[in-house]
């Protein structure tokens, strides 16, 4: 039996990490003599066991245990449950702020809420960062790793979309953004001349990443900080030297505040790349290659960027450089061209990384959704990241007959994540948030999967009921309490009953545990029967019958022996009285009928006489006859105080 567990921990790329690690269970053999079968559990997870034989065929008993397997979900790891929390903050905010907007005539702030999401997810790579420099285990190190790659794709991903689909683009002129993705995530280069410049050492181009970083940086677009480290060179005053420092100097910069038009920047754009052509062509740079290699750069040689490209981790990292020496008017339709040509250009290795940015510079959201589903992060990406693209009203897909199912999409990957953590046992209310969003399915798989997480204790029971009244669901805040109640019945503890009875407002729960108290003390039980039951009382008769006949015994104990006869003689003829409970409560008149003072009026004892003439079954032999002598007694002391009285 093979099951899909986390991918290659290797850092090095999403393509390695993508590639499945697989384990494998061996089954005993006598078991699959008999045949294996396989049913689902709870969630994710599923058990292995011996089918039994055929009717008429013997077999021996398989002494092997059920085996029972699950996926390993890379959320439920302990050092995502800060991520996966604050998440599902981010994500209630953006549903509430789109909620709020169709109301209102503010524009929603998504950039914000997009930038939420990747402040959350930086924190997290941190976070895993830290860990890892910390573990000593090898085999958690990897798996630190794993979760490195993992994150920092999503960041790395997500910031691309933020960029063109969230954001708005002055004038669609994608170069400065491009830019300014390419610095924030690739930093390395920056870092090194930032290094070289802080010691400002004439001769620096000993230092092995010197041309390296003087690279990166012409290709990041910091010219400044490139001809500053070009000064660092020991030539740095030779014609070489000087004539591509005034070319990096005169280089145009297109802006669209700038005042000037597209058409006249072009202009003089290509002036400048005629003049940086001919000192090419005029082999002034030809006993300099590194500076010859940087002037081809400048003109956007193909061939000059595919002798860098090795020297980067992918085509991206390039990109910018690519649109800064071609096309730096380029809008963001026309983008999807320069990614081409990047990705085209010559590379050992294409990683999955690779892939997912180029669908995003096309445009393609097809293959974009397609791709990101493909990371082993248990849809917390793909549904995120389309919850927020719905919203902002950049996300359309239609099916194969030209329907369009864009809501249809982000409410299924909005419903299989919170389905997946509501399997988790301390996240399942994190997923009920998620599944509130997308009713009435979302609400109706809610109240499936609540009345399914096991009542561990009365706290989690009484969340569970919280969070489903939060939500409306009635029908398993009834469930819960059923079955709270009726673990309390079971322990003997009735009050316990009662009170989940009561919290469910179910006559029915209130009236079995009111009649298993009552057959309790008719038992000889003589603990308190009703510690906490309320407002409940009027829920069911059974129940009031109940509460009053507790006050009668606090009346009685309290020596209130005309309160308490008044009340047990309205307790017979409230007709609310079962069968099983007349004896008791007959016999609880014969201590108030032989008080040294009548406490019980001749109306009363007529009363109490009907009642056993009626009750005659409940009640017979020794203990009917000692009732009726005692009733008797109490007619003619009551008639001689009356004749006292007239005298």
């Amino acid at each position: 039996m093979e099951m899909s567990r986390f991918s290659d921990p290797s850092p090095d790329s999403l393509e390695n990490q993508q590639s499945k690690r697989v384990k494998t269970f061996i089954l005993p053999d006598n078991c699959f003599e008999k045949n294996v079968a396989c049913a689902w559990r709870r969630g994710n997870k599923f058990g292995i066991y011996p089918r039994a034989q055929k009717a008429g065929k013997t077999s021996d008993a398989c002494d092997d245990k059920i085996l029972d397997i699950r996926q390993e979900i890379l959320l439920f790891t302990p050092i995502f449950r800060k991520f996966v929390n604050e998440a599902n903050g981010a994500f209630l905010s953006v549903q509430s702020a789109a909620e709020a907007a169709k109301t209102s005539d503010n524009p929603v702030d998504f950039v914000r809420l997009s930038r939420l999401y990747r402040s959350i997810t930086r924190v997290c790579l941190e976070s895993l960062q830290e860990a890892a420099k910390k573990e000593t285990d090898g085999v958690e190190i990897k798996n630190l790793h794993t979760f490195i790659t993992i994150i920092y794709s999503i960041e790395c991903v997500w910031h691309l979309c933020e960029i063109l689909y969230v954001d708005v683009i002055p004038g669609e002129v994608v170069l400065p953004f491009i830019l300014d993705w390419v610095r924030f995530h690739y930093p390395s280069h920056e870092q090194s001349a930032a290094v070289m410049l802080e010691a400002c050492e004439r001769g620096s181009e000993d230092n092995p990443e010197y041309w390296d970083t003087v690279m990166g940086m012409v290709i990041q677009g910091r010219i400044d900080v490139a001809r500053a480290l070009l000064k660092l060179h020991s030539n740095s005053d030779s014609n070489e030297f000087k004539l591509l420092d005034n070319s990096l100097r005169t280089m145009p910069m297109y802006s669209v505040y700038s005042g000037i038009s597209s058409g006249e920047f072009i202009i003089t754009w290509k002036h400048w790349q005629a003049e940086c052509r001919s000192k090419l062509t005029s082999q002034v740079l030809a006993q300099q290659p590194q500076l010859e290699l940087i002037l081809r750069i400048m003109i956007g040689d193909y061939n000059a960027f595919e002798t860098i490209r090795a020297k980067y981790l992918s085509w991206f990292d390039v990109i910018g450089g690519w649109i800064l020496f071609t096309t730096p008017w380029a809008k963001r339709r026309e983008l999807s061209s320069a990614a081409s040509a990047c990705a085209g250009l010559a590379t050992t290795t294409r990683t999955h990384l690779d892939v997912m940015v180029q669908a995003v510079m096309e445009g393609d959201l097809h293959q974009v959704i397609h791709e990101i589903q493909q990371i082993s992060d248990n849809g917390w990406f793909v549904t995120h990241l389309i919850d927020m693209l719905y919203h902002c009203g950049k996300l359309q897909i239609v099916d194969k007959h030209q329907v369009d199912v864009t809501a249809r999409l982000r409410d299924s990957l909005i419903l299989e994540y919170g389905s997946l953590m509501m399997e988790h046992k301390s996240l399942w209310s994190v997923g009920l948030s998620y599944l509130a969003t997308c009713p009435p399915e979302g609400l109706k798989r809610a109240e499936l999967l609540l009345e399914r997480i096991p009542l561990d204790s009365e706290a989690k029971a009484m969340r569970i009921i919280a969070e489903a009244n939060k939500y409306g669901l009635n029908e398993v805040v009834q469930t819960v309490c059923g079955c709270m109640s009726t673990r309390r019945l079971s322990a003997g503890q009735v009050g316990g009953a009662l009170a989940w009875g009561a919290r469910a407002r179910a006559p029915a729960l209130c009236r079995r545990a009111a009649h298993t108290a009552l057959r309790r003390y008719c038992g000889g039980a003589r603990a308190d029967l009703l510690p906490a039951a309320g407002a409940a009382l009027l829920v069911d008769g059974t129940l009031l019958l109940l509460g009053k006949y507790c006050d009668f015994h606090r009346l009685y104990k309290g020596r209130e022996f005309k309160k308490a006869a008044k009340l047990l003689v309205s307790l017979m003829t409230s007709k609310i009285v079962p069968d099983y409970f007349w004896e008791t409560l007959l016999l609880d008149s014969l201590p108030l009928l032989e008080t040294e003072t009548p406490v019980l009026s001749a109306e009363d004892t007529y009363e109490i006489m009907l009642c056993l003439e009626l009750r005659a079954a409940q009640l017979t032999g020794e203990k009917a006859e000692l009732l009726r002598l005692a009733l008797a007694r109490n007619l003619a002391r009551t008639a001689l105080m009356d004749d006292k009285d007239e005298e």
